[in-house]
């Protein structure tokens, strides 16, 4: 994690800002002792992270005669979050059987369940939407000064109103408008309980030898129950006087699924011909209670007395999707193999709700020729295919169910019942279309000890879509779902496994895979140039053009710092240096175009921004090896990405100007006096939020995303047979693992495989004050009988 000032360098370095601020003078910081006569210096980091405890345990049994088998296993978990007070537990259990009822009558069915129960204080700040929460975790851990406690010298929390209390410590403002995260996680709570059934059960007939119908039903039933509570002393519920939320959710999907298959074989000819319909339909529905102004702050559950109830999560919605395929595989003697398939799919959140996709592929298998032998290349080729496919596949990239169709709402007005219009529609809105064409080989050398495969992939995506906002003089309340535009993946893959020594007592597998991949947008709608997605509403930093990768970095450049005067140098649109200074008294200037202030300039802006990185890696990938010795097992498993930027926004945060609290790299890198060459950050002048970039996104926060991390590493032991064999046990396992163990990277940030715009695919690459990922160790025993 970053590393912020401690006590005494914070107060030491935010009254030199004060210093060089003429306007700010009013503004004072200082130290202070707690009830034990001891500096206060706390690491809010410390009081939000701790080292979370987790197990998992799982059973499983299986068995059967001659016409029927059954398996069925178990499990629990109880796993705590490295965020305090954030727990997962969850209990599940499975059964599966099949069963041959006459030689050629098959049935057979599956039936899960599950509990999850996720259990957490507080917003962490690193969902989508929540990076700028005054109350998330990840951003109070790098806001709030050092020179503040948790607790006042008498017990009592460190209050001011909803936030935390900054006197005397801080002089100059009366209420910093952030939380105290001991309060809110000590007093509001956030639960969601998940129970889950799915099962299926399906019929098989084999009424000749070479054809099989079969039909299969499932259900995927799950029910969540959320809550909320926030207490009235501090936080988001200070101003609501205690707020609680309950809300239900119902989803309910039936899969119906029917197939013919024909499996024939004609001297050296065999294929198999498909064909099958499924439908699709889904379910949802949602109730819930919002209420507000406890009567009694010690109650925290939402049963208890509340002066204002409101309704809240109602909705109703459902989707059905009908499919018709049909599948043909054929294969000439082991060499030669063609499969082609036909499908037609009808989804009802479209406007243009049916699509009809196909695809071919093909393969050659040389070494099975005469001619490979004639060349001679069978000594260093164990196996040799070339093979290629073509085809068109749809997308719906997670639309909601109506969201093709303008809608309206229901509601009240001044007790007069009354319509809402809350959801554009677009009456056009038609499926997403990929067509991808993929050539490559695959084939084996030193008798069959290395595999590989090589590929070229080309994908051009049509239909692109996307929700495009609109101009608030618009007045529309959402944003649009449009097929606007066009773009690509293409590139190389490269997959690899090898066996590279194998012995009676020890053996080293290795496997290596890599993608070489190009995203480009080709094309937008007409009237379309870009297309901008903000973080939570708040930051724009990707942009979506024609010619760039889908959410590019859109940054205003700087060109490092004057020596002399310790301001920031901008450069505007036209690549012109423009020097800033933060405070206005009368005399004094904050843009200009030389750096002594005396050529006036236009301020620079977010319109002087460019085009500035690409958030889509260009190489990805993994490789992993295993060890073993006679018992022993080691296994490591490495993750590399290269080529990618990424916006690392909590970086502007640790270097604002105003009260917070600042990145210890400040001490050494801030400009301090005339002549200080090579400084990355702008001569600190209190309430400066431009400088160093979160008033607009800046290149100094955009760094690489390249890593090379070790995703686990395991070490095992398994007992020997002859040891078990006395006991009639079949095999007993121990091992420890570890998990996110090391990262090589010059990411400043806590891990660059990050995003804290979810799975927004317009808005990739962005860290804004998001929680860091867990370090994991396991220990284990299985077991088997």
């Amino acid at each position: 994690m970053p590393e912020t000032l401690g006590a005494e360098d914070y107060v030491k370095f935010k009254n030199a800002a004060v210093a060089n601020n003429p306007t700010a003078s009013a503004f004072k910081f200082s130290t202070a002792l707690d009830a034990n006569g001891n500096l206060i210096d706390t690491d809010w980091s410390k009081i939000i992270y701790r080292t979370g405890i987790s197990s998992n345990h799982n059973i499983n049994v299986s068995g059967g005669n001659e016409g029927t088998s059954y398996y069925f296993s178990a499990g629990y978990t109880n796993q705590q979050g490295i965020i305090q007070k954030n727990d997962f537990k969850r209990i599940s259990a499975l059964l599966n059987i099949d069963s041959k009822v006459t030689k050629n009558i098959s049935i057979g069915g599956k039936l899960s369940f599950s509990n999850e129960m996720n259990l957490a204080a507080t917003n962490s700040g690193s969902l989508s939407g929540g990076a700028f929460s005054t109350g998330g975790l990840g951003r109070l851990q790098f806001v709030l000064p050092s020179t503040l406690a948790p607790f006042n010298n008498d017990g009592s929390y460190n209050l001011n109103g909803a936030a935390i209390g900054s006197s005397p410590q801080i002089v100059g403002t009366s209420n910093l408008g952030y939380y105290n995260p001991q309060f809110l996680l000590d007093n509001n709570k956030e639960s969601t309980e998940n129970n889950r059934i799915q099962g299926n059960v399906y019929g098989q007939v084999k009424p000749l030898s070479w054809l099989t119908a079969r039909t299969q039903l499932g259900l995927d039933f799950m029910f969540t129950d959320n809550n909320v509570f926030w207490s009235p002393r501090a936080g988001d519920g200070y101003s609501r006087n205690g707020y609680a939320w309950a809300g239900n959710d119902i989803a309910k999907t039936i899969v119906w699924t029917n197939t013919l298959q024909v499996d024939k074989s004609f001297g050296d000819s065999s294929f198999n011909l498909l064909f099958g319909n499924e439908q699709q339909f889904s379910k949802f529905k949602g109730i819930g209670l919002q209420r507000e102004n406890l009567s009694d702050p010690d109650y925290d559950v939402i049963q208890a007395g509340f002066t204002i109830n409101n309704p809240a999560n109602l909705y109703k919605s459902e989707n059905y999707l009908v499919s018709f395929f049909s599948r043909l595989n054929y294969n000439y003697g082991g060499k030669y193999f063609l499969s082609g398939n036909l499908r037609q799919d009808e989804y009802s959140a479209l406007a243009v709700k049916k699509g009809i996709f196909w695809g071919v592929s093909a393969g050659w298998e040389l070494s099975k020729e005469n001619f490979w032998n004639t060349l001679g290349v069978n000594d260093v080729f164990s196996n040799f295919r070339l093979k290629g496919s073509y085809g068109k596949v749809g997308n719906v990239s997670g639309i909601g169910n109506y969201q093709s169709l303008s809608t309206f709402g229901s509601g009240l007005y001044g007790g007069t019942s009354s319509l809402i219009f809350n959801n554009v529609g677009n009456p056009n809105l038609t499926w997403e279309t990929s067509k991808k064409m993929d050539v490559g080989a695959s084939f084996g050398i030193l008798n069959g000890r290395v595999n590989a495969e090589v590929s070229y992939y080309d994908n051009k995506i049509d239909g692109l879509i996307l929700f495009v906002q609109q101009s608030p003089s618009a007045g529309l309340p959402t944003s649009v779902p449009q097929n606007i535009g066009k773009m690509y993946n293409k590139g190389w893959e490269v997959d690899v496994k090898s066996s590279i020594i194998q012995t009676d007592n020890f053996s080293w597998n290795l496997g290596a895979n890599a993608s070489f991949n190009e995203n480009m947008v080709t094309e937008l709608a007409p009237t379309m140039s870009n297309l901008q997605t903000a973080t939570s509403n708040l930051e724009t930093v990707n942009r979506t053009m024609p010619g760039y990768s889908l959410g590019h970095l859109f940054v205003v450049r700087t060109a490092g710092v004057d020596p002399e005067t310790g301001k920031r140098i901008f450069l505007n649109k036209n690549g012109e240096k423009v020097y800033y200074q933060y405070y206005a008294a009368p005399g004094t200037y904050q843009w200009s175009k030389t750096a002594d202030g005396t050529v006036k300039a236009d301020a620079v802006s977010i319109a002087d921004g460019v085009m500035y990185g690409n958030t889509q890696p260009k190489i990805y990938g993994g490789f992993d090896n295993t060890f073993r010795y006679k018992g022993f097992e080691l296994n490591s498993l490495f993750t590399f990405q290269m080529g990618n930027y990424v916006y690392y926004g909590s970086n502007a945060g640790l270097h604002d100007q105003r009260w917070w609290n600042n990145s210890v790299d400040v001490l050494t890198d801030a400009w301090k006096n005339p002549g200080d060459t090579g400084m990355k950050y702008a001569k600190p002048v209190f309430n400066d939020n431009v400088s160093n970039g979160s008033s607009m996104p800046l290149d100094i926060n955009v760094f690489k995303g390249d890593f090379l991390k070790l995703k686990s590493l395991t070490l095992a032991y398994n007992l020997p047979k002859s040891v078990l064999d006395q006991y009639k046990i079949n095999n007993i396992r121990l091992y420890v693992s570890g998990q996110n163990l090391f990262i090589l990277t010059q990411y400043p940030g806590p891990d660059p495989e990050v995003s804290s715009n979810g799975n927004t695919a317009s808005a990739p690459g962005v860290d804004r004050n998001t929680v860091g990922n867990a370090r994991t160790f396991l220990f284990g025993l299985n077991v088997g009988f």
